[in-house]
């Protein structure tokens, strides 16, 4: 089985939150003020986040956007392929901005940066190990988790100078 060369796309807040509001009038779906707020609240998120968290957030804006709207809107935009739903250590799940198409995610449990892997070169020795011992790969989800550049260098700055 023979891959595509992986590369690793870093994407901005403001740059998701552009290519999501294009995506949708490109689709001619209707950016309504709520849509609008609930795209705009999850572009400014620093790390993974609930539906819960967009709920209570969004209920309490001046859109005063409705529970089942924000529950709506993250299925919508995570069917589509702007959101990846990540199962956390305590069995629930969290969301975390992404593009569409087919790729992984290497995501800092700390910040929620989010690197986006694209290909799957990297997969090839692991398949290659699975069909020596006669497993064939139909399909496969690859999500990483740990800690970015960034998170590092504060958790070093952190320890070093105590």
């Amino acid at each position: 089985m023979s891959h595509a060369d992986s590369s690793i796309i870093a994407i901005s807040a403001t740059d998701w939150e552009g290519l999501v509001l294009e995506a949708f009038r490109n689709a001619q779906i209707r950016l309504t003020r709520p849509r609008r707020d609930i795209i705009a609240w999850i572009a400014r998120q620093r790390t993974l986040f609930s539906t819960e968290a967009l709920a209570a957030a969004m209920a309490a804006s001046p859109a005063r956007v409705g529970r089942a709207t924000a529950y709506r809107m993250v299925e919508q935009l995570r069917e589509v392929g702007w959101l990846s739903r990540i199962r956390t250590d305590r069995g629930s799940y969290a969301y975390a901005r992404t593009l569409p198409g087919h790729h992984h995610h290497a995501i800092c449990d700390r910040c929620g940066t989010t690197l986006i892997i694209e290909g799957c070169a990297a997969l090839d020795a692991l398949y290659a190990l699975l069909e020596r011992h006669g497993f064939i790969v139909q399909s496969h989800i690859l999500e990483l988790t740990g800690h970015c550049q960034r998170c590092c260098a504060a958790e070093e700055e952190r320890t070093s100078g105590a």
